[in-house]
């Protein structure tokens, strides 16, 4: 599980269980209150209909007894009680729906008694019941009311039982009290006592005492209990008891075993039985008013317990709540704190690292603080990580320290290579000028072309060690120049074509980039290429600036290898020449860091021809607008489309014819810089074909004029020559200058020279080996003219 997660759980667990605890006391509380609450409104309503169904069943229980006993004896007096008994039944069945659930059954049997009401007074006035199975009959009617009445009172809440429980038993003390008016009337209607009966009055006046005394007295509050005990030691309780003890005294019984009752004896029962019922009612009246109050209260108590527990609870969750929220807050803040102060040295080190490589000064305990989090477990962890913190800052200063002394190294030895190079280069152009055998120049040539070759690799060194290039123009640059110059210093020249349309400048900050830019592209090209295949590099202008595409007919890349390629090239990496040393992409990453640091926009994409096309869009800002200052006015390039290069097949079948008359591809020199190490190389010549072996004399002509003496860059354009090596170089050429404005102005003054310098070196060579050697002087191959590099630029 996720950090977020565990601490979810680790706060919902006690607020759930306090939210379940909440949730059961309240229910619990609101249940009690709702069942007694209930009880007590059924109560208030279905109690009177239960209490006068319960008076009026004794009162006619009374009465039929007399009627068994005496069929004289007040049989209107009977009547008029049962009108009352039904109405009393009327008005207890139409509570039936009100009934609360719990009571239904109790409900059910009071019903079903009072329906045989009828059943029980038939028997009455057809005298077919006897004394004892109609006092059974009413008495089991009775009964089950009281027990109804009974089941209204029970709700389960001790304190409202103990309080109902002593008008209840004062109940059943007036059901005890009414059985025996009913069998005093029927022995008194009747004259006698049977043994049934005197049996029974025996028993209701020991359940009266016993109720009375140990019943309801002792459990009724002190102003009621005395209540009772006055009723029960007055003058009219006396008699009653009297009365019972002259019943049950009696020692003559009658026949069959009956025990006569006089008349007066009856007289004075109802007498004392009917003073001691009003005391007694008053009495349970008292009570019950006192119960209702009793009871209101507790519901009112039972309420408030139930809203401040409630609230209590609903407070304690969300104490609970707020707690585990806060806590749980402050310690994933305190984790994500750790995880921030993480994630912040991971995404700070390498930018500090970067910028250690760069030379800046960093303030490590600025940029990543020492994280504090106490002295707890998270705390610990934080130290642990203050630990790695500076062990990893440790290891990347070292690594930064040994990394920069690489780099400085690796550019200390690049430049003193640079340098061996540019010697290397002068003393070349110093042997170029001495020898005039063509074979040699080749050779010479041939070693120039690597030299300069190896001077961009050399600049490759500096530039993956954080360096730049040094060579720097001040003066504006033809597009075609450039190119020329950057197919100069690729291995496989030959199979380079160029296209150029227009004339084109670039500003001079963009030269020398742009030459390193375009030579690794087309070596990459001319590398990943079957021979003999062209490579086609045009270049034009667009909406945003100039165009450069080269194009290949190799094998191509894969799309993902476009893709990161293209990703190289707009965002190049810091990268780790230790790392690389043997990734083959070494090329792609100087591209990339020269394109970025002068803004051009290089994007890899398939060719229709299966290889790679290069575009390189050139930004408008890096086009001058025009030649340079130094340049005369006739010194243009004609703004005419100029392709060079690459081989086309010829229309005779001679191999020689295959091959045009090539133009001179120059490598540009830059101009010297204070302090440049590079001051001191020679323009690199370009590009050579190798004389053929199989060429025909010429001989010379009686009517050629003065051969021309060789002028240094007389070919090149103003931005592209440079100053005399020395001052005897600069007398000869100016001696070289005055001699060449004689020369025939029938072609072009390069093309001119290179013919009779060639001219020259032919006779001069027929002249040494003398007319009887056998020896054919050389003539050169179709695109080679014989002349030196500098004649050819």
């Amino acid at each position: 599980m996720s950090l977020r997660t565990t601490l979810l759980i680790l706060a919902l667990v006690p607020i759930i269980a306090t939210v379940a605890l909440w949730a059961m006391n309240s229910a619990q509380l609101y249940g009690n209150w709702k069942s007694f609450h209930d009880r007590n409104n059924a109560g208030k309503r279905l109690g009177q209909p239960i209490a006068t169904v319960f008076y009026q069943l004794q009162a006619e229980r009374q009465l039929s007894a007399a009627a068994l006993a005496d069929p004289k004896a007040g049989p209107s007096s009977l009547a008029k009680q049962r009108e009352l008994t039904d109405r009393s039944v009327q008005g207890f069945e139409a509570l039936s729906d009100s009934v609360p659930a719990g009571l239904t059954k109790s409900f059910q049997q009071v019903s079903r008694g009072l329906e045989r009401l009828p059943e029980y007074r038939d028997a009455v006035d057809k005298r077919h019941a006897t004394q004892e199975q109609t006092f059974d009959s009413y008495t089991g009617v009775i009964a089950s009311d009281m027990q109804l009445l009974e089941d209204f009172t029970t709700v389960g809440i001790g304190e409202v039982t103990a309080l109902t429980r002593p008008i209840l038993d004062a109940q059943w003390g007036q059901e005890m009290l009414s059985r025996e008016s009913a069998i005093f009337t029927a022995g008194a209607a009747s004259g006698r006592f049977t043994s049934a009966q005197r049996l029974q009055l025996a028993e209701v006046i020991g359940s009266q005492q016993h109720i009375y005394e140990d019943k309801v007295i002792p459990r009724l509050p002190g102003t009621y209990s005395k209540t009772y005990q006055r009723v029960l030691s007055g003058a009219a309780w006396k008699q009653k008891t009297g009365i019972e003890q002259t019943a049950l005294n009696a020692e003559s019984p009658g026949r069959n075993g009956r025990t006569p009752v006089s008349a007066r004896l009856g007289k004075e029962w109802q007498q004392s039985y009917g003073a001691i019922t009003p005391q007694l009612l008053q009495v349970s009246g008292a009570y019950s008013e006192y119960l209702v109050s009793a009871v209101d209260d507790k519901l009112s108590a039972m309420m408030t317990d139930l809203v401040v527990n409630s609230s209590v609870g609903a407070a304690a969750v969300l104490l609970v709540f707020l707690i585990s929220l806060r806590l749980t807050g402050v310690l994933r803040r305190r984790i994500l704190g750790l995880r921030s102060a993480a994630l912040k040295l991971q995404t700070r080190l390498p930018d500090m690292v970067e910028r250690l490589r760069q030379g800046e000064t960093v303030d490590t305990d600025a940029e990543l603080p020492e994280v504090r989090y106490g002295n707890d477990e998270l705390g610990m962890l934080g130290q642990a990580l203050n630990q790695a913190r500076s062990g990893a800052l440790e290891t990347v200063v070292r690594q930064v320290e040994q990394y920069r002394g690489f780099e400085r190294l690796l550019q200390r030895i690049a430049r003193r290579t640079q340098l061996l190079i540019g010697m290397q280069m002068k003393r070349l152009s110093e042997m170029q000028r001495q020898h005039e055998d063509p074979e040699v120049l080749e050779g010479l040539f041939d070693v120039d072309h690597l030299a300069a070759r190896l001077r961009r690799y050399e600049e490759n060194l500096v530039i993956l060690g954080g360096g730049q290039p040094q060579r720097r123009w001040h003066n504006p640059v033809l597009l075609l120049d450039v190119l020329r110059s950057a197919q100069g210093e690729v291995q496989d020249y030959r199979r380079i074509r160029i296209d150029t349309e227009g004339e084109i400048w670039l500003s001079e900050r963009a030269v020398g980039p742009m030459v390193h830019v375009l030579a690794e592209l087309m070596e990459n090209a001319v590398s990943f290429s079957r021979p003999p295949t062209p490579v086609e590099v045009s270049a034009s202008r667009v909406g945003r600036g100039v165009a450069v595409e080269i194009e290949d007919r190799g094998m191509g890349m894969d799309p993902e290898q476009y893709a990161e390629a293209n990703r190289l090239m707009t965002d190049p990496p810091r990268m780790d020449v230790m790392s690389h040393a043997d990734d083959a992409r070494l090329g792609l990453y100087v591209v990339a860091r020269l394109s970025v640091n002068l803004g051009l926009n290089v994007e890899l994409r398939p060719s229709s021809f299966g290889g790679t096309r290069v575009v390189v869009l050139v930004p408008a800002v890096l086009i001058s607008d025009g030649r340079p200052r130094s340049e005369p006015p006739n010194g243009a390039v004609p703004a005419q489309r100029v392709i060079i290069g690459a081989p086309r097949s010829g229309q005779d079948g001679d191999p020689g014819a295959s091959w045009p008359e090539p133009q001179p591809q120059p490598q540009l020199q830059p101009q010297p810089q204070p302090g440049d190490q590079e001051a001191s190389t020679r323009p690199v010549t370009g590009p050579r074909t190798k004389p053929s072996a199989h060429a025909t004399a010429v001989p010379p002509t009686a009517s050629s004029g003065p051969l021309p003496r060789r002028v240094r860059q007389a070919s090149l354009a103003a931005e592209l020559r440079r100053p005399s090596w020395a001052s005897a170089e600069k007398s000869r050429v100016e001696t070289s200058a005055t001699e060449t404005e004689t020369a025939t102005e029938t072609e072009p003054l390069p093309r001119r020279s290179g013919a009779a310098v060639g001219a020259f070196q032919r006779q001069s060579r027929i002249a040494r080996l003398g007319p009887d050697s056998g020896q054919q002087p050389t003539q050169p191959s179709p695109g080679h003219d014989g002349t030196r590099k500098e004649d050819r630029r």
